[in-house]
Formats: structure tokens, C-alpha cells, sequence
């Protein structure tokens, strides 16, 4: 489905400004054609140049009558029959998020932005597998819903983020806020915010409670989606961002970005697939899967390439009946397959009669157990790929002499 052409997916009728046309005529467009950038066209001798400016940009601009030339950048445009994937690949190495098409003659034919790479993401098999706790990121930075729009935008620009989750006393996601919200809202309202009256006091507007602007209610995912339900949310509300979560518990974010960057790291071969077989418990879950995504960027490393990667986990019960779990890794190159087998190095009840324990105390250790013969499973496959790696590239390569 990435293969095809980006023409497939823009967007042919493109609304433009030139560069004399003032800040507040192109804000206008963007907000009634709610846009997030808008195409600039320059005219050279005939030959049309083509620039971007975001919505972000002019609101910051301190004169509604100023042109737009001086906001404007310009723009990487893309080929016609470019493959979505690889359009995806240049915009994120580009740093847009819109993008001017052109045919073979340099003439703009269209324009693409993340909300159309949405669009087909959300329709996508391979993202439809995909879950969207793979993708999201974890660690969510939130504000509570007391505290003020000034902290908020604090926060954003030491986080270099966009958008800040809301939760209240209790650390449930209420609401969104973005940085959109501030720039709109607060700083550049067609009708400014008023000093707010709270307890008898006048309150500064970038004082005031960041429930105030915040999006509410909030539009959330289930952890066990995948990333195309999220590509589809984002399309349906035209959203960013969407909060993961499980019951009323935060466990991440995902946004229009990660879920570009996982498509373009599936085309430069940067994410792959991992197969697990067998089981392994709720609360060891998180922990492992990082462990795996750490250990398998080191197997790339020196592998190059990897064709695919499974683990098989097996559940096992000692004579005393105390679990313990045995680890296999299988790792496919072009050129070989790896194999690493771990379990415990003696079971549960002969390490604890060893030490002079009473072998009806071990369930709490079994968590760790599973951890560690995890590693030493993935560490094995590591090993014998470091050790091909070095014969392959030997550290201490004799220099041949050159020719005179």
C-alpha cells in the first residue's frame, strides 16, 4: 500500500499566496480552509518557486499587515510518481510535514501533508498488525489541570513538544493542550482572553488555569490497538496526537511524527518484526519488550540486516512444581541462522535447598528469573554475531603498503 505513487493520495487543488500577501490574508485562508501550512508561490523570470509557512510562524508574527516573505522557507517538493514510502522518507528528512508535488517539468501538481499519510496509514495491513504500543512513547509528559498556561508553555519549549496531557488530582488524563491552543487562544485571539476573575483577583492571562483552553473531553486510545486505529483517529478529528491508554491509566502518546518515522523505518529496514511464541506475564511485559527492542538494535549492528527474529518461551515446572522458564532465540541473516538457548542454571528449589531455604518462598522470584534467562538468551545470539562481525572487520587490521 506504500508503494504506490504519492499523487495517489494528494491533494490536486492547491490554495496559494504569493509572497506579498499579508499575515493576517494568509491566516484567514488557513483557518477557513483549516490548514496548517500553506504554499507560497514566487515567480522568477517566469520559473515558479515554491515555499511553505505553518500556521505557528505567522502566529508569532508581531505585524498582521507583514508579508509573508519574510516567514516563508523554501520548500523540498517531491516527484509525482514518487512511492508514499519513500515521500514519507523525505519529508521527515526535510522536516515538513506538507509538501509541494511537481511533475517531471518542476510544475506543482498537488500537495501532500501528514494528515493524507494518516489517511492511508489507517488503511494499511501492515500497521493494522502493528500495536500501537510498539510506537507510542512512554514516557508522556503531563501538567495538571490547576496549574497554569504559562508552566504549559514552559514545559512544551523545554520538551521541544507540541502538546502536554492534562490530568487531574488523581493523575487522570482529562484533556489536551497544544501549543495551537496557547498561540490561538491566549497570545493571537481574534477576541483576546480577558484578565481572568478568580477569588476576587485579577489573574494575568498566561496565569490562568490550563483547563481553560484545554481540549476536553479527551480522545484516548486503548493500549492493545494497533498504529492504524491511531492513523485513524488522527484522520477522523484531525488530531496530532492521541493519548494510549489502559482502564484510566496514561501509558503513552502517540503522534502524526512517530507514526511517519515507523513507516520510513520500515522502509531504510530499521524496524523488524519480532515473533514471540509462548507466554510470559502482564507485569514482566513492558520491561522484556524494551529489553528485546534494546538488544535487537545491537544484533543490527552487527548483523547488517536481519531477515526475522523469534523467541520461543517455554513454562516449566521443577519436581517441586516451582515454574521456571526456558529461552530460545532465533535469528535469520542473509547468511545464517543464530540460535540462543538459555534457562536457569540450577531450578528454583535446588538454588534455595542450597542456600538453606524453605522452597515454599520462591514464587516471588520468578519475574526475575524470567528477565534474566531473557537476556542471557538474546545475549547468546549477540555473541556468536560479534564474533562473525570481528572476522569479517578484525580490530587490528594489518596495513598493506601502499603502491609507489
Amino acid at each position: 500500500m506504500f508503494n504506490e505513487p504519492i499523487k495517489e493520495i494528494m491533494t490536486k487543488d492547491v490554495v496559494t499566496v504569493t509572497p506579498e500577501t499579508p499575515v493576517s490574508k494568509a491566516l484567514g485562508i488557513m483557518e477557513e480552509n483549516n490548514f496548517h501550512h500553506l504554499v507560497v508561490v514566487d515567480k522568477k523570470d517566469g520559473v515558479e518557486e515554491y515555499y511553505l509557512i505553518s500556521m505557528r510562524d505567522l502566529l508569532l508574527s508581531h505585524n498582521p499587515e507583514e508579508e509573508v516573505s519574510r516567514l516563508m522557507y523554501k520548500a523540498h517538493c517531491i516527484h509525482e510518481d514518487t512511492p508514499i514510502i519513500d515521500a514519507v522518507c523525505e519529508m521527515i528528512d526535510s522536516g515538513q510535514r506538507a509538501a509541494p508535488i511537481v511533475n517531471s517539468y518542476g510544475k506543482m501538481v498537488g500537495i501532500v501533508t501528514d494528515y493524507d499519510i494518516m489517511d492511508r496509514a489507517s488503511r494499511s495491513a501492515i500497521l493494522k498488525d502493528t500495536p500501537v504500543k510498539k510506537v507510542m512513547t512512554r514516557h508522556v509528559i503531563t501538567i495538571n489541570e490547576n496549574d497554569t498556561i504559562g508552566k504549559a508553555r514552559a514545559l512544551m519549549r523545554d520538551n521541544n513538544i507540541g502538546r502536554l496531557i492534562v490530568v487531574d488530582d488523581n493523575g487522570k488524563p482529562v484533556g489536551i493542550v497544544t501549543e495551537t491552543d496557547i498561540l490561538t487562544k491566549v497570545l493571537k485571539p481574534k477576541r483576546r482572553m480577558r484578565a481572568g476573575d478568580l477569588k476576587g483577583e485579577k489573574i494575568p492571562r498566561m496565569g490562568q488555569p490550563v483547563k481553560m483552553i484545554m481540549s476536553s473531553p479527551l480522545i484516548t486510545l486503548d493500549y492493545d490497538a494497533s498504529v492504524a486505529d491511531a492513523a485513524r483517529l488522527m484522520k477522523e478529528y484531525d488530531i496530532r496526537g492521541v493519548p494510549i491508554v489502559k482502564g484510566n491509566m496514561l501509558k503513552g502518546i502517540i503522534t502524526r511524527s512517530d507514526i511517519a518515522k515507523y513507516i520510513a523505518d520500515l522502509k531504510k529496514g530499521a524496524v523488524i518484526e519480532v515473533e514471540i511464541h509462548g507466554e510470559m506475564d502482564e507485569d514482566v511485559k513492558d520491561l522484556a519488550e524494551r529489553i528485546i527492542a534494546t538488544e535487537v538494535k545491537k544484533m543490527v549492528k552487527h548483523a547488517g540486516k536481519i531477515h526475522w527474529i523469534k523467541i520461543n518461551i517455554k513454562k516449566e515446572r521443577d519436581k517441586g512444581g516451582v515454574p521456571y522458564y526456558k529461552i530460545t532465540t532465533y535469528v535469520k541473516t542473509p547468511n545464517k541462522l543464530y540460535v540462543g538457548e538459555a534457562k536457569p542454571k540450577a531450578s528454583l528449589p535446588k538454588m534455595l535447598e542450597a542456600e538453606g531455604e524453605d522452597v515454599g518462598y520462591v514464587s516471588g522470584k520468578e519475574r526475575w528469573e524470567f528477565i534474566d534467562v531473557l537476556k542471557s538468551s538474546l545475549d547468546s545470539v549477540l555473541r556468536q554475531l560479534e564474533a562473525d562481525f570481528d572476522k569479517v572487520n578484525p580490530k587490528h587490521m594489518k596495513r598493506l603498503p601502499e603502491k609507489e
